[in-house]
């Protein structure tokens, strides 16, 4: 006894909180009630709940409810553990859920620190804790209005119970949520599990099922590390999705937000049409020590490193076969953005462009549109400027003979006679050139681009077919009604 109060003699002064000393130290767990109530419920799931009942009043003054039908607490569990600052679960609990008493299942808890707990803390400094487990029902007020300690219980009473699982109360009197809007939330970070139902206002949330599936692959990353990576087509999924990118999700709980950005690497960019269609979701139960305590991201360890580096390797070599498979899309939707150029093009060359076009987004398919569009604009000037490079390049190259022979051309010829005869000649070749190409292609659209290629190239047949009477049947309808100066009947 003696060595005892020696001891406490020793203590000069204990700790001093201010009355918002938790407030303060908890963050956006306490300003936010999207993370809030997805901490609470996150809970639930670390309690072995297999049902979690969220009432969100629609007033200020009105209570918030969660119940759960999970393990619950004894009056010293409670105080062991709610009561402890920086509770550490995986220490005294470790990383298995333990379920009810008639529940079967396996779980790995979301719980580290203890933290979430404190959620109902957004709402009010003031909140109610009852909780059954072991034959007794515990029921605790919780307040942070004090002047030594962070938080303490303010009230507390006990008696018997028959049943398991946990009831928390809040009047709420600050961060009202919205209860669709939470829905939404809590329904897109956690995977859908048949023995895991949430509600919000009886209303079931409808947890994320991950449909639209176009292809999924097990990728070892080391002897500690395997995951599950999902490519999602959000368009053929049974529901609209919140979020956009690589989401990753640790034991059916989705960590951060998903975005196209993995460590330091920009993967694509969020407005091209991939960016906004498809979805990579990677799925492990490996990567718990790499998570920070709080769910909103991946600590920098070398171990994550591996990890971007594979799941970067498949989404694009993923996007590289959806490329081949939308060419033709891709191909409509840059021609239509470059309608007015693409339309004065010869034939040859809006040929030329096309595969220069499934060149570029099979070789690049997460390359952003402005650079897309660079490159399409650079070939489009050089197919309108290559008309007279042949030409150049072959004056560099004259002979003196032939030289000699150009100057005695150009005495019987104007440069702008020679220009424009050697422009039609250019021209005739590309025609000639186009059609040799066309003509072995299957998929080419016969009617509407072979057909006015040799309407425009009839002097093939003989200079006699070059005149306009020929141009179509009507043309040649008109002139012989010039020439006879009769009317030629429709039917003939």
């Amino acid at each position: 006894m003696a060595k005892q109060k020696q001891k406490n003699q020793s203590i000069i002064q204990t700790s001093l909180f201010e009355e918002d000393y938790l407030i303060r130290t908890l963050g956006t767990l306490v300003h936010s009630p999207e993370i809030a109530l997805t901490e609470l419920v996150a809970n639930a799931w670390d309690a072995g709940a297999t049902t979690v009942d969220i009432t969100i009043p629609k007033d200020f003054g009105d209570k918030l409810i969660i119940i759960d039908n999970g393990i619950g607490l004894t009056k010293e569990q409670f105080q062991n553990r709610w009561m402890m600052l920086g509770y550490n679960r995986l220490k005294h609990q470790g990383k298995n859920v333990i379920f009810p008493t008639g529940i079967e299942g396996k779980r790995l808890a979301y719980g580290r620190n203890g933290v979430g707990r404190h959620g109902l803390l957004c709402f009010n400094n003031e909140y109610k804790v009852i909780t059954n487990s072991e034959g007794d029902q515990s029921t605790f007020v919780i307040t942070t209005i004090n002047d030594t300690q962070p938080f303490i219980i303010k009230e507390f009473n006990s008696e018997k119970s028959t049943k398991s699982g946990t009831r928390l109360e809040v009047v709420v009197d600050k961060h009202l949520p919205k209860s669709e809007n939470i829905l939404n939330i809590i329904s897109a970070r956690f995977l859908h599990d048949p023995k895991f139902i949430v509600s919000i206002n009886k209303k079931t949330v409808p947890l994320e099922q991950l449909t639209g599936l176009i292809d999924s692959r097990k990728i070892k990353i080391n002897s500690d590390i395997t995951i599950q990576v999902l490519f999602i087509d959000t368009q053929k999924a049974a529901r609209s999705t919140l979020y956009q990118g690589i989401a990753f999700w640790q034991g059916g709980r989705l960590v951060g937000e998903p975005s196209w950005i993995l460590g330091n690497e920009f993967i694509l960019d969020g407005r091209t049409k991939y960016a906004k269609r498809y979805t990579v979701v990677v799925k492990t139960n490996d990567l718990a020590d790499c998570i920070f305590e709080d769910w909103t991201g991946f600590k920098k360890v070398e171990a994550m490193n591996e990890v971007y580096k594979e799941v970067g390797e498949y989404v694009n070599e993923m996007f590289s076969l959806v490329a081949k498979e939308n060419i033709e899309e891709t191909k409509e939707q840059i021609r239509n953005d470059f309608s007015k150029d693409y339309a004065v093009l010869s034939p040859l060359a809006r040929y030329e462009l096309n595969e220069a076009i499934e060149n570029i987004t099979v070789s690049h398919p997460t390359a952003k549109q402005e650079s897309i569009s660079i490159a399409v604009e650079a070939i489009i000037n050089l197919e309108k400027t290559r008309s007279g490079k042949d030409l150049l390049v072959k004056l560099s190259k004259l002979t003196d003979d032939d030289i000699k022979g150009l100057n005695k051309l150009l005495e019987n010829w104007s440069v702008r006679d020679a220009l424009s005869v050697l422009d039609e000649i250019d021209n005739r070749i590309s025609v000639i050139e186009a059609i040799r190409k066309l003509s072995g292609d299957k998929n080419v659209d016969e009617l509407h681009v072979l057909h006015p290629l040799i309407t425009s190239a009839r002097w093939l047949f003989g200079p006699e077919y070059e005149s306009a009477e020929y141009a179509s049947n009507r043309q040649l309808q008109t002139a012989v009604e010039i020439v006879f100066k009769k009317k030629v009947k429709k039917d003939v």
